[in-house]
């Protein structure tokens, strides 16, 4: 998965997210060169959540099928 800015300059690379314990392991690649390593912990997670708004909470399925649609149309090309 790759993260981009506004102006589509590659911020990050996320190479894999894996559970250990009770945190989220973030694994990757930052500005496409740099390695690196992110814990979070539920209270991270936690004010994550509260980031967003309820628009962009409600909208997450529909984004999320959109996602997977159009994976899936990449895929077969």
């Amino acid at each position: 998965m790759k993260m981009l800015s506004r102006e589509g300059v590659e911020m990050m690379e996320v190479k894999s997210i894996e559970r250990e314990g009770e945190r989220l392991i973030i694994r990757g690649k930052v500005m496409g060169s740099m390695p690196t390593t992110i814990c979070l912990r539920p209270e991270d997670i936690w004010a994550a959540w509260h980031l967003m708004s309820w628009d962009v909470i409600c909208r997450l399925p529909l984004m999320l099928l959109k996602g997977f649609r159009r994976r899936r149309v990449l895929r077969r090309s």
